[in-house]
């Protein structure tokens, strides 16, 4: 078990880190993109047509990513006020119902993203012309990586007796 969880950690790390590399291209490209939109709009008088569309689909994939990101971090924000007013093994229970609804909840995202990539991929982008797989394809991606990172936490946790 234990040679399992280091590697289980191991590839953790290893997205994240890709995760984050993603992230950092991505906010790169849709800064470019904005800052030509605005030049071309404003000083060239001949505005991109594709520019916004692109802008918003890097956004889409930019929160997902960022969400999986913050999952892997524990970023996210919680209501713990609750939590912490019931005894240990109450909450340690309540973490385990807590992570069980998060990876359910992932699971219908993953096999409902899934469809929906499926179902948009001959629809093209009004504005560049490419597949809508690409724009919703965030959503299985995301929920995909979520759940590796919501395995991982909870493995950590258990690991340590948070969760016995």
């Amino acid at each position: 078990m234990n040679t399992f969880f280091r590697a289980l950690t191991r590839i953790d790390h290893i997205l994240a880190k890709a995760e984050a590399a993603v992230l950092i291209t991505l906010v790169a490209v849709m800064t470019i993109v904005v800052f030509l939109q605005v030049v071309y709009r404003y000083v060239l008088a001949q505005p991109l047509h594709w520019s916004e569309e692109l802008a918003r689909y890097l956004f889409v994939w930019l929160s997902m990513l960022g969400a999986t990101l913050g999952l892997q971090k524990r970023g996210h924000f919680g209501l713990d006020f609750f939590y912490q007013m019931f005894p240990e093994k109450r909450r340690q229970f309540l973490q385990f119902v807590i992570y069980l609804l998060m990876g359910s909840v992932l699971l219908v995202i993953l096999v409902q993203g899934i469809k929906l990539v499926q179902t948009t991929v001959l629809q093209e982008s009004p504005a560049m012309g490419v597949s809508m797989g690409w724009a919703y394809g965030c959503l299985p991606v995301a929920a995909a990586l979520m759940t590796i990172h919501l395995a991982v936490i909870f493995f950590k946790d258990w690991n340590n007796g948070k969760l016995e």
